[in-house]
C-alpha cells in the first residue's frame, strides 16, 4: 500500500494481486483519498498518474460515498469514469425469517465440488462492474468471479458453501464470519439454470436460518444498483440499505 501525498491531499492506493492475475497486467484501487478544499487537486493526480506508471498499472478502480461529489470530479478530470453505485445490505434481526419453500441444503463445498461452482460463477452474474465498462473484456467478469471462488476455498477466513436442491447444485455463497458474530457475504450466485424459479428466495432464506443457528447476529453483503431484481430481494428479506457508493474506473491505456 502507498500514500502519495501532496499540499492537495492524499491518495492510497495499492496492487490487487488476484484482479491482476486476471487482467493478465497491473490493477490497482484507490484505498483512501482525501482533498484539501479550495486547493488545485492536479499536483495529487499526477502524482497517482507518476505512480501508476512506475508500477504499470493500466487499470485504477476506486469506491467514494455517493456525497464525496468533490473528489469524483477531481477523479474525471483525470480519466476515471464512473461505472456503479453499490449498496450495502444489512439484516441485523434473523428472528424473524421465515421458513424456505424450496428443501435446499447447504454444506461446505470440497476441491472435486470448485469446477463446477467456478462454472456458476462465470456464467451468473451479469451487472457486475467489469461487464458495465464496455471497454473491457467481457469474458475478464466472468473469468474473475471464478478466480474468486478458488481464491477464497484456499483462503482459511472464507467459507465457499454449496447448495443443492434434490443433488443438484442450484449455486453458491462465500461468506467470512466476523468476530462481532456477525457474517459478509462475499459473493452469492443461483446457477442460471436454476433462476426465475423461486430458488433465489429459498436459497437466501436457507442461508439465513443457518447463521442463526450458528448463533450470527447480523449479516452484510455489497450489491450493485444495477440488479434491481436482488435489490429487491434483500428488501424483502428485511435488510436494510446504507449510503451508497459510486465506483469508478480509470483505464489508463484503452489500446495496450
Amino acid at each position: 500500500m502507498t500514500t502519495i501525498p501532496t499540499a492537495a491531499g492524499s491518495i492510497t492506493c495499492s496492487i490487487v494481486p488476484a484482479d491482476t492475475k486476471t487482467f493478465g497486467f497491473p490493477v490497482a484501487v484507490i484505498d483512501a483519498i482525501d482533498l484539501e478544499p479550495a486547493v488545485d487537486a492536479a499536483p495529487l493526480l499526477q502524482g497517482l498518474d507518476a505512480w501508476c506508471e512506475e508500477n504499470h498499472v493500466r487499470l485504477v478502480t476506486c469506491r467514494l460515498d455517493h456525497l464525496r461529489l468533490r473528489e469524483s470530479m477531481a477523479l474525471e478530470r483525470v480519466g476515471f469514469r464512473f461505472v456503479e453505485m453499490v449498496y450495502r445490505p444489512r439484516l441485523t434481526d434473523l428472528e424473524g425469517v421465515s421458513e424456505p419453500e424450496h428443501p435446499i441444503d447447504v454444506a461446505e463445498a470440497a476441491a472435486t465440488d470448485l469446477p463446477e461452482i467456478e462454472a456458476i460463477a462465470n456464467d451468473a452474474f451479469t451487472t457486475g462492474r467489469l461487464l458495465l465498462d464496455w471497454r473491457l473484456d467481457a469474458e475478464l467478469s466472468g473469468r474473475r468471479y471464478a478466480n474468486w471462488v478458488r481464491t477464497s476455498f484456499s483462503d482459511s477466513s472464507h467459507a465457499v458453501l454449496k447448495a443443492e436442491l434434490g443433488g443438484i447444485l442450484v449455486g453458491f455463497f462465500i461468506v467470512e464470519p466476523q468476530p462481532d458474530d456477525s457474517v459478509y457475504w462475499h459473493l452469492t450466485a443461483v446457477a442460471p439454470a436454476s433462476q426465475g424459479r423461486g430458488i433465489g428466495l429459498s436459497l437466501w432464506r436457507t442461508m439465513l436460518l443457518r447463521h442463526r443457528a450458528e448463533g450470527v447476529r447480523s449479516v452484510e453483503t455489497t450489491v450493485s444498483g444495477h440488479n434491481p431484481a436482488v435489490m429487491n430481494l434483500y428488501g424483502r428479506l428485511g435488510f436494510s440499505f446504507a449510503a451508497p457508493q459510486m465506483t469508478f474506473h480509470w483505464l489508463r491505456d484503452p489500446t495496450g
